[in-house]
């Protein structure tokens, strides 16, 4: 995402060069224990305002409009992205509260900017634009605008949210069994007639199916008391507000701005990526314990790191060191953005500022295990460098263009696909009776039924693409839920992503079949270019076309994805336009 030169206004630049926080992008736990740069941070956070006054006169054109606009909210957007990265360490309770402040802040002003008569005009002056950066532009902004509750519902919708999350999070589950014959052996559990401990641990231990599923469905219904009134509460929140906005329910209303852009889509897609694994929840432990996994070879994560940057250099993507802390990315001599590599217990990635092309160039932390010693460690290790990768690259002029998908169930295509280009370069295909293959058919069908759960949730009574759940859980684990009114109770992400909840099993089917077809091709770069970098700023429909020769729609590329599903019956690849 980027070729990088700071060029904010003069209190935003100021605090872009801070010289404090820019020294601090890669200090560790400890450091941050010693000397907080929260204080400082909030008083530039609060000292943050929108132009009172707009920049730009009714008679300049888009393009112009569009800089102003972006000087505005990359600075924002700026502190916003630091103020989140420092919530992910310990913070002492007076970092914290300043931390809320500086959030509580920063939402007020920007529904303040989007109610200004300077918002609006920018707004509709962008919208007469037909270049495609700006018409991409507008599309975000427009969708942060509107997608906004009145502060009262916010603030219950919130209360709701945190109250039913808390619900679900708890791991606390203690039985008394009135059939003896579902204890634990006396050797495995002291405690004869009562359990109190891990449901994973009772799930292994335990050889009696029905006792299994027994204590399975206690812990699944845990919550289910305790949350039903938050949950009430949320439904009728969104409800109320899709009823406003016109129309029948909340499905409706969020799925319209979707790819998938009504219910039934998502129905048929989830219905045609169901499949009946035979495993059901509470014998997952057992099969996977009885599973073999697959074999790699123990490396270093900064080994494994040299061995993901030599694949990634046909896409022309280098990762050069800096020190022995810092790497720098590159493509095509491009500046991209700096990695800030640290130790932890697990991998991951965090975001200190995104590039966007011509304003600013990325940080990230990458945060790395020691040693990778097994197939999930190295492959989420994979999985952490091409998400920052795959944001370091694109090609948007825009910082909404950067961070914001087309739609929210598009904006992670060429992130999904470019870990399964990079494992198929780096790791071994686990073979179909492997503890991998077993887990990861499980956890897709879980998303699957999850899926279909949140969308009947925010769907009206009468509407015929509910699922019939109890039928849809047979379908996938070949066992019944005897209580599955409580599924809705279980995760707490249909709470916050509701009948979005699909998004991620349906973007990775799609990236799927764009790998697929598209993986025998001789040059790489060009997919690389037209799916992640998109430096012509093209829709996902154009995108698809470039990629595939085809033209695309929704129901159609439900049907492909089903072909990629199915490896008896894949679509045939196709690389007429990438041999140029």
């Amino acid at each position: 995402m980027q070729k990088y030169i700071s060029v904010p206004t003069a209190r935003i630049k100021k605090w872009l060069l801070s010289p404090l926080l820019i020294g601090i992008c890669w200090f560790n736990t400890a450091a941050f224990a010693a000397v907080s740069p929260i204080p400082l941070l909030v008083e530039q956070c609060l000292a943050y305002q929108f132009p009172a006054k707009n920049q730009t006169s009714i008679t300049t054109g888009a393009a112009q409009h569009a800089a102003a606009l972006e000087r505005q909210l990359i600075g924002f957007f700026n502190i916003n992205d630091r103020i989140k990265y420092y919530r992910q360490f310990p913070l002492s309770y007076a970092d914290r509260e300043l931390v809320l402040q500086c959030q509580l802040y920063l939402a007020d002003e920007l529904a303040l900017f989007f109610k200004s008569t300077q918002f609006q005009s920018t707004r509709f002056k962008l919208a007469e634009s037909h270049n495609p950066h700006i018409q991409a532009l507008a599309m975000r902004i427009n969708r942060l605008a509107t997608n906004s509750e009145s502060p009262l519902d916010k603030a219950q919708l919130h209360t709701a949210q945190a109250a039913f999350k808390q619900g679900v999070t708890s791991q606390q589950l203690s039985l008394n069994f009135a059939n003896t014959g579902c204890q634990l052996d006396a050797k495995l559990n002291s405690v004869k007639t009562n359990f109190n401990g891990s449901l994973a641990s009772y799930l292994i231990k335990q050889p009696n199916e029905q006792c299994r599923k027994t204590v399975w469905q206690a812990y699944q219904a845990r919550a289910s008391i305790k949350n039903k009134t938050s949950f009430e509460v949320i439904k009728n929140l969104r409800q109320q507000q899709a009823e406003q906005d016109g129309y029948q329910d909340h499905s409706h209303e969020i799925l319209q701005q979707q790819w998938l852009s009504h219910p039934q889509l998502v129905a048929k897609f989830l219905q045609s990526q169901t499949q009946a694994i035979n495993t059901n929840p509470w014998s997952l432990g057992q099969v996977l314990s009885n599973a073999k996994p697959t074999v790699v070879e123990p490396t270093s994560s900064r080994l494994w790191l040299n061995n993901i940057a030599k694949v990634l250099e046909p896409l022309a993507v280098s990762i050069t060191p800096v020190n022995e802390k810092v790497l720098r990315v590159y493509h095509q001599h491009r500046l991209l953005g700096d990695l800030y590599l640290s130790q932890g217990k697990k991998t991951q990635a965090r975001v200190i500022r995104h590039a966007v092309v011509g304003q600013q160039f990325g940080q990230y932390e990458l945060v790395l295990k020691d040693e990778l010693t097994n197939y999930q460690q190295q492959s989420a290790m994979i999985d952490t460098v091409a998400s920052i990768i795959s944001q370091l690259a694109s090609g948007h002029r825009y910082y909404l263009q950067n961070t914001l998908g087309e739609t929210q169930d598009s904006d992670q295509i060429d992130k999904f696909w470019l870990q399964m280009w990079l494992k198929g370069e780096l790791l071994p295909t686990p073979k179909n009776n492997s503890r991998e293959a077993v887990l990861q058919r499980y956890a897709t069908q879980l998303q699957i039924f999850r899926a279909k759960v949140a969308l009947n949730s925010y769907l009206s009574s009468e509407d015929k693409n509910r699922f019939d759940l109890d039928s849809a859980f047979k379908q996938a684990f070949s066992a019944r839920w005897d209580s599955v009114d409580d599924a809705p109770y279980t995760f707490s992400a249909i709470v916050y992503q509701g009948p979005l909840y699909y998004q991620k099993v349906w973007q990775k089917a799609v990236a799927k079949y764009i790998y697929q077809s598209t993986k025998d091709c001789q040059n790489q770069k060009h997919i690389f270019d037209y799916l992640v970098v998109n430096e012509s700023a093209n829709d996902m429909v154009t995108q698809l076309q470039l990629l595939l020769d085809e033209t695309i729609t929704p129901d159609s590329l439900i049907k492909r994805t089903q072909h990629a599903f199915n490896h008896q019956d894949q679509h045939s690849r196709r690389c007429t336009l990438l041999r140029q």
